[in-house]
């Protein structure tokens, strides 16, 4: 149980902070496309802070799973040196040397492994990330608040790493997977849904998650909520009575608030768990290349396509 609320607080936390980055472009400044990119390059991150690369990243840790994910789709796997413990996928970063995780980093090992750059989630682990700018390393930070978003942290790593054909690739690839399962729904009713992170925690309006609901045709209860991460009161859930409740949690590990029976998803069984250890978790709420896949599997609890 203490396992399932650290890594679910995790999840929470990270939410939170991308959607508090940036309003300014994270593109690199040299926009040159596709093709083999121009070094040094200048590039501003999620949360508004400048950079130079002299060079493409030959030695990088990965403080943040969407970025790892990012970095082993763009085929940066034999150049990664460091990742977090949270950096489960794929299999092959089991093997690279853990420095830390959301809430602490090991500053002093990562210069050790005198890495070139740092990719984080939001603004996770400021005072490591102080540290490390003094240390002359680049720390770059990504986020999102949309599925576009998304294609643009790809993009905008591509670049860096001088792999900007492969997350063209990669971006084509996802906007395709959209198009096929936009083409599922195209029939179904939208239903009003609930995504319950954990003690009524859920992902608004700021939250990539909680935007890209819509695109499945769910009418997410939780968007207007007013702020990122919202928790809403268990009157407020009954009384948005929303016809499907996804829990992220096992059903032994659900504290039902009392008056939940009378809620539309309760009543027909329309509730779905996704326990903390289920791979579906993290394709869920990882803002990467398989977030598609995650709204995909949303969509069949929903909607019931296949």
């Amino acid at each position: 149980m203490k396992r399932f609320l650290a890594a679910l607080l995790a999840v929470v936390m990270v939410l939170a902070v991308t959607a508090c980055g940036s309003d300014e472009s994270s593109k690199p400044a040299d926009e040159n496309g596709a093709g083999e990119a121009a070094y040094p390059m200048t590039v501003t991150d999620y949360l508004g802070n400048e950079m130079e690369f002299a060079e493409a990243p030959q030695k990088i840790v990965s403080l943040s799973p969407s970025c790892t994910e990012i970095l082993y789709a763009l085929g940066q796997g034999d150049k990664m040196v460091g990742v977090s413990t949270w950096c489960t996928y794929p299999e092959e970063a089991a093997e690279v040397e853990q420095v830390g995780d959301t809430y602490s980093v090991s500053v002093e090992r990562i210069i050790e492994l005198d890495a070139d750059v740092v990719f984080v989630s939001g603004g996770t682990a400021a005072e490591s990330v102080d540290a490390l700018n003094a240390a002359g390393i680049n720390v770059y930070s990504t986020g999102a608040k949309n599925v576009d978003e998304i294609y643009e942290s790809i993009e905008n790593i591509g670049a860096i790493v001088d792999a900007s054909d492969k997350a063209n690739e990669v971006v084509t690839g996802m906007k395709n997977q959209l198009a096929d399962l936009e083409e599922k729904l195209a029939d179904v009713e939208t239903k009003s849904v609930f995504i319950d992170l954990g003690g009524l925690y859920s992902s608004g309006s700021e939250d990539y998650l909680g935007t890209s609901l819509a695109l499945i045709k769910a009418d997410n209860i939780a968007l207007d909520a007013g702020t990122n991460s919202p928790q809403l009161s268990a009157e407020t859930v009954i009384e948005k009575n929303p016809q499907v409740y996804i829990v992220m949690s096992s059903e032994e590990e659900f504290d039902r608030p009392a008056g939940f029976e009378e809620i539309d998803a309760f009543k027909n069984g329309e509730v779905y768990y996704i326990a903390y250890d289920d791979p579906n978790t993290d394709i869920i709420t990882r803002d990467g290349p398989r977030f598609i896949e995650g709204l995909s599997y949303l969509a069949g609890l929903i909607h019931g396509i296949e």
